[in-house]
């Protein structure tokens, strides 16, 4: 029986620039010179040379290096698996064939393979598989090793994440020619790109004026292309606590559906979160003594005006409204995403939970005051939002101060913010502090694969104990 052709495949022969999956970045001592059909790396001097790409590496990977026959190669030839703190690294030695595989796991012996291999070889290739972790209730990594097609080495029941990034490089002086680079596996479990934009709504005096605002950011978004769009909380009918309108059913339904039908009608609508008090029986709140509860509610309005799944505020609320207690994460325009609101941003495991279940992309959506002081500051405490979860984080306040935020700063993308409203720019009229500039959009094409989860996911994949807890806890895909 012929071979199934692999779903997801990418090639690199040099004979085009290297697109975002790669970060090759030269610095002192060592060279990547391409051509069509030849790449010669060289390491002239004694410390490491690194190459990196993060094309969202799991189970059933194959990589491969096809080398230039006849050009020399020397040196200590490492390449392998990495994510987060945690490693499957091989040190091949091109001169004299010496091979060793090193991994993090330092309650093992190290390194975990030493042996001997031929150095007549003109390809490389690397297979990584799922595999079992004896005593553990979750899988593990093997890896495996071919040259010219021959076994090279194998390593099995690794405790390693499922999605990595890939290196490769030297340690130490060496050269090396490579004519192609490719990986083939199964299809990647997200898109690569997703472009999401925030809309910074400052609250207004009546739902209709909100509505109408609402409209408005939509249009602007649809124009810049935005796919996901992000509201701040309560966004529909703006968060007025102790308003007569905010208790009247009747009119926050027929303003819901005013703004659907608007919606419906912009060319290439974004996916839209909105949030809105809704009502809900009081026997799907747990300890409820009312027939019904009303609740903190965010859905996702659909390009064409249909409502997404019923999300609620998960934890602490406001007088008035009751919060879900259920961890909110939904499929939207292909990608997860994990969603909390306002002061949810005390409780880490809204997003932590969202992230194991396989979101890399985090909506925090607040309806808080205007802050003050220096932009920069502001700025500042953005930065690191996203390291803590390996995701992009989109947060979005009524009263000013939003922001897209890279997972955590590289040598590829040493600015973690993506994008700001004006307002955290020098076009704010109060610059270099923070003032209101009223409603604004701010957006960016965010490359998914660049986030691996590693830090929820390894919380998750701790020992038994908590394995059997975390996964308990995580919430089942809401698909929109």
């Amino acid at each position: 029986m012929a071979a199934m052709k692999a779903v997801y495949r990418r090639e690199d022969h040099f004979d085009r620039p290297l697109d975002d999956c790669w970060e090759m970045i030269p610095e002192k001592g060592w060279t990547f010179d391409m051509t069509p059909g030849r790449a010669r790396f060289v390491n002239r001097g004694e410390g490491r040379a690194e190459i990196y790409l993060r094309p969202c590496l799991s189970y059933g990977d194959t990589i491969e290096f096809q080398l230039k026959p006849g050009d020399s190669r020397a040196g200590i030839f490492v390449f392998g698996f990495l994510v987060g703190f945690e490693f499957i690294t091989f040190e091949l030695d091109l001169a004299n064939g010496a091979l060793k595989i090193h991994t993090h796991e330092f309650h093992k012996f190290q390194p975990r393979f030493v042996g001997k291999v031929s150095t007549a070889f003109t390809k490389i290739k690397l297979i990584h598989e799922k595999d079992s972790l004896p005593g553990l209730p979750y899988e593990g990594s093997s890896v495996k090793l071919l040259l010219d097609d021959k076994p090279g080495a194998r390593v099995g029941e690794i405790d390693f994440l499922p999605e990595s990034l890939f290196k490769f490089g030297f340690n130490g002086k060496g050269e090396i020619s490579i004519a192609s680079f490719s990986i083939h596996g199964k299809p990647r479990p997200r898109p690569e790109y997703v472009h999401v934009g925030i809309w910074q709504q400052k609250g207004k005096p009546t739902t209709a004026e909100n509505v109408n605002a609402l409209i408005e950011g939509v249009r602007k978004a649809s124009d810049a292309g935005v796919q996901i769009l992000l509201t701040p909380e309560t966004s529909l009918t703006g968060l007025r606590t102790d308003h007569p309108e905010l208790f009247d059913k009747q009119h926050i339904q027929s303003e819901l559906r005013r703004f659907q039908k608007a919606i419906s009608k912009i060319k290439n609508a974004p996916y839209t979160l909105i949030g809105y008090p809704d009502w809900i029986p009081g026997s799907e709140v747990e300890g409820a003594t009312l027939a019904e509860v009303r609740i903190n509610s965010h859905r996702f309005v659909r390009p064409d005006g249909t409502l997404g799944p019923m999300m609620a505020k998960v934890h602490s609320c406001e007088e008035g409204l009751w919060h879900g207690r259920n961890y909110n994460l939904q499929r939207v325009c292909g990608v997860e995403v994990a969603v909390g609101i306002c002061h949810d941003g005390r409780y880490a495991d809204v997003w932590t939970t969202g992230v194991m279940g396989g979101a890399r992309l985090c909506f925090h959506a607040l309806g808080a005051g205007t802050p003050s002081g220096p932009i920069s500051r502001l700025i500042e405490h953005f930065r690191p939002l996203g390291e803590p979860f390996d995701a992009f984080w989109a947060r979005v306040n009524a009263g000013g101060a939003a922001a897209i935020v890279y997972p955590s700063r590289n040598r590829k993308q040493p600015e973690t913010i993506l994008a700001v409203p004006e307002d955290l720019t020098e076009k704010n009229p109060t610059y270099p502090n923070y003032s209101t500039m009223g409603d604004l959009l701010a957006h960016a094409r965010i490359r998914l694969w660049d986030a691996t989860g590693a830090y929820p996911m390894r919380t998750l994949r701790s020992g038994s104990k908590a394995y059997k807890t975390w996964s308990s806890l995580i919430p089942p895909i809401q698909e929109v």
